[in-house]
Parts: structure tokens; sequence; C-alpha cells
């Protein structure tokens, strides 16, 4: 029986000898006694890094986890430019109407937060920007001038609203002192001269909102109140509203379209018609030609981190209060007109400033209350003024 079952074994054997001597192996196969080849895998050009929507990876991520986009919203009128280009032009900063700036500076106050998914989220920063700004209008002793030295502090806090935390509501508490020096109670009163506390002060709550209505039209709305006085003579009068509404009409990246009111509470102006364009070219020119205060940016140097502006602007510059003269309480308002020429800087963590010159003309005080006088001239002057943000 064993033969048996040898004899097919030993058949097939043989049958598939001359098969089997057909099979070729690789030449590459090692042989007894040599070391096996080194696997290398197929090489690629593909880095995920070198992708310049991604950046470079931090120090702190492994390289195994892919890195997400960082998309951070555009400002509204900001210029989307391909990877690799230029830096779009930021946002026009300063401006002493409101001490957050023109429209959609709040921009700054974003940032990104690595949620545990590896995705972005989008946030708003409780604590937006700390301002400080100090200006002096030059003046001496004679009897047509007024020096003025303005220090003021504020604070800008961001309140998400709950159906779109990419615009928030900006509320800002901000404090200033106004030394004034010359027409002054120090003087004998002499009859049609425009006496003058030495001190006067704007103590104000700013709300401020930039909702996107659709694609192409967004709108800004501003309102402050608070006391303005020498807080000698604080009544009803001292107490003012101030504010703005402005609609901006995106025709294209490039250019923006705006049109509205500020109301300024004061007694030679109450409503002032504000409009204008908008017009970015390019990364270098940022033309902001929007009444009552234009200004004109161009891309200057790059130091270090910071990036620097030259810029012309206009402003109507002033203010109200109600003060205790010589001669009893009063309201005033001081008005003036300003051609101003200077730099301005924003670094990567987008803290900014901005040094200027001015020339100022068409001064008067306004005397409401009293009429003694009713109106009070005085002669042209400069001003120098400097501000940080962060």
């Amino acid at each position: 029986m064993l033969l048996a079952l040898l004899l097919p074994i030993s058949w097939m054997i043989s049958t598939d000898h001359s098969s089997a001597q057909r099979v070729q192996f690789p030449s590459a196969a090692p042989t007894y006694g040599t070391a096996a080849p080194t696997f290398t895998p197929p090489t690629s050009t593909f880095d995920p890094y070198g992708n310049p929507l991604l950046g470079t990876p931090p120090v702190d991520v492994p390289y195994n986890v892919t890195p997400q986009p960082q998309l951070t919203q555009p400002q509204f009128g900001q210029q989307i430019l391909p990877p690799g280009s230029a830096v779009a032009v930021p946002p026009q900063s300063g401006g002493s109407f409101f001490p957050n700036g023109l429209p959609f500076q709040w921009e700054q106050g974003a940032y990104q937060y690595e949620n545990s998914d590896g995705q972005f989220a989008r946030l708003q920063r409780f604590l937006q920007q700390i301002s400080f700004e100090h200006t002096w209008i030059y003046g001496n002793d004679d009897l047509d001038k007024l020096e003025i030295n303005r220090t003021e502090i504020a604070a800008t806090f961001g309140v998400p609203i709950f159906y779109n935390p990419n615009t928030p509501l900006l509320i800002t508490p901000g404090f200033a002192f106004n030394w004034l020096e010359g027409p002054s109670s120090s003087t004998p009163v002499v009859p049609g001269v425009a006496d003058l506390p030495p001190r006067v002060y704007d103590a104000y709550l700013d709300t401020a909102w930039h909702p996107q209505l659709t694609d192409w039209l967004h709108v800004d709305l501003g309102l402050r109140t608070g006391v303005w006085s020498d807080f000698d003579n604080v009544n009803s009068d001292s107490v003012r509203f101030l504010g703005r509404g402005l609609g901006v009409l995106g025709f294209s990246p490039h250019l923006d379209f705006l049109v509205g009111v500020w109301y300024l509470d004061r007694n030679s102006v109450k409503l002032m018609p504000a409009g204008g364009i908008h017009w970015r070219p390019d990364t270098i020119w940022d033309a902001y030609l929007v009444f009552p205060n234009p200004k004109i940016r161009r891309r200057s140097i790059n130091v270090g981190s910071s990036q620097w502006w030259c810029y012309a602007a206009g402003e109507y510059g002033g203010g109200r209060w109600t003060v205790q003269r010589v001669g009893g309480p009063d309201d005033i308002d001081y008005n003036d007109l300003r051609f101003i020429l200077g730099y301005e800087w924003e670094t990567q963590t987008q803290a900014r400033g901005h040094i200027e010159v001015a020339y100022v003309w068409d001064r008067e005080i306004l005397f409401d209350q009293s009429k003694s006088p009713a109106k009070f001239n005085l002669s042209n002057t400069v001003m120098v003024r400097v501000g940080v943000d962060f």
C-alpha cells in the first residue's frame, strides 16, 4: 500500500520538473550570505508645507499632523491677492473723531484658535485695543492765540453679536485732558476778549458696529455719549450725543463708495454730510477720499517686521464744552480746519503708531450763552500729534 501511494507523488514531481526549470527568478534576488537590499520608497515633489496657503509649520506641531489653512476673513475692501504676491493694503488707521479709527479697524482684534480636531476657528478678543494720543497746537500769550495740549486715553472692547461673531459690537470708554493756554482768566478782563478756563475734559463712552448686510453692502454705525465740561460748570448741555451712519457699497475689490452723515452736536454745526470713495488701485496706494476727513497713503518702507506709510490728510477739528468763565457759565465751541502730513506704522502683532504735523487755520471760538463775544477768531498755527494703539 505504501508503494501505491508513493508512485503517484513521484510521477507528479517528474512531470513538473521541466516547468520548474522555466521559472526565472529576479536577478536582484539576494544570494545566501549577502545582505538584503534596502527598500527606498519612490520620491515625490509634494511638500505638505510647500503650499503658500498653509505656511511654515510651527515648531511645536509634529510633522505627521497635517496643518489646516489658517483662513482669515478679509476685511471689507481689502484686496485678496494670490499666494506669494505682495501683502494687500491694510485698513486706514488713525482719525481723531473716534479713537478706534476709521471703519473696519476692528479687524485687528481677531485671532485664530485651533480646535481639538485640527480645525481653526476665528475668534474675537474681548480687549481689542488700547489707544494713547497726544496733540499739541502751538500758541503764545497774544490775545488772538490759543495753545492746546490734549492727551486722550481709550480702550476698545469687542462684544460678539450672537448671529455673526465676526462683526462684534465695539465699546470704547475714553477720557481726554485738554489744557488751554491763551485768552485766560488770569489776564485782566477786556471787553471782547475770550477768557477760557485752564482745562476742559472729555469723558465718553463710544459704541460702533460694522455689520455686513450683503457681499457688496456694509454699514458703519457709531454712537458716542458722555460729559464734555471743565467740571466747574456741569449741566444738561454738558451731556452730548455724537454719531455717524455710513453705507459702504463695494463696487469692486479695489473701490468702495461711502455715503451717510455725521452728527457732531456742536453749537455751530449739528449735522454734517459725509461720503466719498475709498480707492485701492494697488498695494502701494490707499486713497480714502471721504469727506470730512479724507486721507491718502503711500507705502513707504519696511523696518524689520513693521510697515511704514506716509500720508496726507484733511480734518475738521475742535470740540464743545460747558465752562465757567469770569463773567459766568457758558457753552463754547472750538472749531478749526487741518491739513496733515504724517507717518504711520503697523507691526505683525498689529500694534500701530503715527506721528504727524499739520497746518491749522480757520480757527474760532463760539460762545453760545453769554455772546460775549459771540465769536472770537484765532490766528493760524501748527499742530503736532503722536499716538500708539496696541
